[in-house]
């Protein structure tokens, strides 16, 4: 049966259709069955004028999809797609009920088959002799057994799997419209049901076998009229759902939105201008917050703020407390004259830069060998992301504060920067100069007592228990491991040297420290230490005077 907005006209017929049917199943006389002719006439009618209908709404859409592809573009693609399929149905449908007029009559096909103002017909029931004969259209159709429904070419088994594809591909072109999936799936239901005897039979069967030829053909051109009906719901929809989606503004308003507003001197100011259009008697709400762009629509996540309006105009202010590239987002509701609640999602960017005073000691442009030398590197008018740094004679990588110098064994390293202005065109900037040295050495230390100390106390020199490196007045805290020195003095006469290996001293120079005498001299010499860079160096020596 039809699906839903039915014409009076088109309901009676059908109402028409169930009764006759139902009479046919308590064996009634020829006249009900020549009641069909009227039933199917009427189908036929119905057929024909939904036929003229989508003729001149296919025609509206190509129109406009000519004049418009990138709006009705697709929209008139998927459209064409059920015309097709529609009509190849119809027609394969007639040239099913010429078919069983056909053999039935014994009749050619060319005179049973034929065109009425351009439309494909198919002979009138009422000039069909034999419209009470069983056979043919059973043997056509379903065959000899009802339980098993032959699947041959012209049965109705094949119909049904043509008729199941278009009702999938009406479903699959109306995702977002429920209530026409519903009507398809009323329409073109194929499930076994019970026929009058209150046996469970299969869809073949119940309409086609031992049926009397004028009660099978107004079943298929009943079928027609469903085919025409649904796709005339369908294609209505696509097209209404194009011009749902246009929206009526009463103003305009010229709108510069440059794609920076930091120019460098040979780059390229560059803006899109064009016009906005709005209505003023009708303003959207402007919320900013967190969008929750997986729901649809688009939701604001906690709470939002609505921004002011100046009459259709939103406007957004925000105090720039810090530095940095910063992002606003949040959701746009509008609603049509007429039309449904329109959301959508919109994103805005903006940088915000800090006033700074840039001073340069050229005399103290230095990089260290062997460590991680921080390094800020900005460029005014453009942001971090826009900003590609890179170096000669060295590493350079980023950092959680800025990037991390490593310059190689060369005595100077370039800083050199390209930048991505806003058109996405790129600009090399002159590069920055760097000296490249090694870390200072260490100072050494025997216990307390530096290169600055004479003398040491008997007790200092008995507690100490070696010799440390340490970096005094350096940028970097840096770790210089002893890895060796001697130790020497003159005991009862003899000069004697222990070597020590590592920081700490070793046993024998322990035992010789012990028999030092109060104004004797220790040295501390040969005094080597590694730095983080992996290199060995001399730190010279160290003497103390005992008192």
């Amino acid at each position: 049966m039809a699906g839903a907005n039915l014409s009076p006209r088109q309901k009676m017929i059908n109402m028409m259709y169930l009764v006759l049917t139902a009479l046919l199943a308590l064996n009634v006389s020829k006249e009900i069955i020549d009641s069909f002719i009227t039933v199917n006439q009427g189908l036929e009618n119905t057929k024909a004028t939904f036929k003229s209908k989508m003729d001149a709404t296919y025609a509206t859409f190509q129109d406009r999809a000519r004049e418009n592809p990138a709006k009705y573009g697709a929209a008139w693609a998927s459209a064409q797609e059920i015309q097709k399929l529609a009509s190849g149905i119809v027609a394969h449908i007639d040239s099913l009920k010429g078919l069983v007029i056909s053999e039935t009559e014994g009749l050619p096909m060319e005179k049973v088959m034929g065109t009425d103002n351009g439309v494909d017909t198919v002979l009138d029931l009422s000039y069909v002799g034999k419209r009470d004969n069983y056979d043919v259209i059973t043997d056509v159709l379903v065959g000899s057994e009802p339980g098993t429904p032959k699947d041959t070419k012209n049965s109705a088994r094949q119909l049904k799997m043509m008729l199941e594809q278009f009702r999938d591909k009406v479903k699959a072109a109306a995702p977002e419209d429920p209530k026409l999936q519903a009507s398809a799936d009323r329409m073109f239901n194929f499930e076994d049901r019970k026929d009058a005897g209150g046996t469970m039979n299969n869809w073949e069967s119940m309409n086609f076998y031992h049926v009397p030829l004028a009660a099978g053909v107004t079943a298929l051109s009943r079928i027609q009229t469903d085919i025409r009906t649904m796709e005339n719901e369908l294609v209505a929809q696509m097209l209404g759902g194009v011009e749902q989606e246009s929206f009526k503004f009463n103003k305009l308003t010229a709108i510069t939105q440059p794609l920076s507003s930091y120019v460098t001197v040979g780059g390229t100011y560059r803006a899109s201008i064009f016009l906005g259009a709005y209505d003023d008697q009708n303003a959207p709400e402007v919320i900013v917050g967190k969008v929750d762009s997986t729901s649809k629509p688009p939701t604001i996540i906690g709470e939002g703020k609505t921004l002011p309006m100046e009459g259709a105009k939103a406007i957004f202010e925000e105090p720039a407390s810090s530095a940095g590239l910063k992002t606003v987002t949040g959701i746009i509701k509008f609603k049509p004259v007429g039309g449904e609640l329109q959301v959508e999602p919109f994103k805005l960017e903006y940088e915000v830069a800090a006033p700074s005073l840039v001073v340069s000691p050229t005399k103290m442009n230095v990089f260290y060998r062997g460590v991680d030398n921080p390094v800020s590197i900005s460029v005014a008018g453009y942001s971090a992301s826009a900003i590609q740094p890179s170096m000669t004679n060295g590493s350079l990588s980023r950092s959680s504060d800025g990037y991390i110098v490593k310059p190689g064994s060369g005595n100077e390293a370039v800083v050199s920067v390209s930048v991505t202005n806003p058109d996405g065109t790129k600009k090399a900037l002159p590069g920055v100069p760097f000296r490249v040295k090694n870390v200072p050495n260490p100072t050494p230390y025997f216990g307390t007592k530096g290169v600055n100390d004479n003398t040491i106390k008997k007790s200092e020199l008995i507690a100490t228990r070696g010799v440390l490196a340490r970096m005094e007045n350096f940028e970097f805290d840096l770790k210089f491991e002893v890895v060796g020195y001697t130790v020497s003095s003159t005991i009862a006469g003899n000069f004697l040297e222990r070597p020590c290996s590592g920081a700490a001293l070793s046993d024998d120079a322990k035992q010789m420290l012990e028999r030092v005498k109060v104004g004797q001299k220790v040295f501390i010499e040969n005094i080597k230490a590694r730095g983080p860079d992996g290199t060995t160096r001399n730190l010279g020596a160290l003497s103390f005077k005992v008192i």
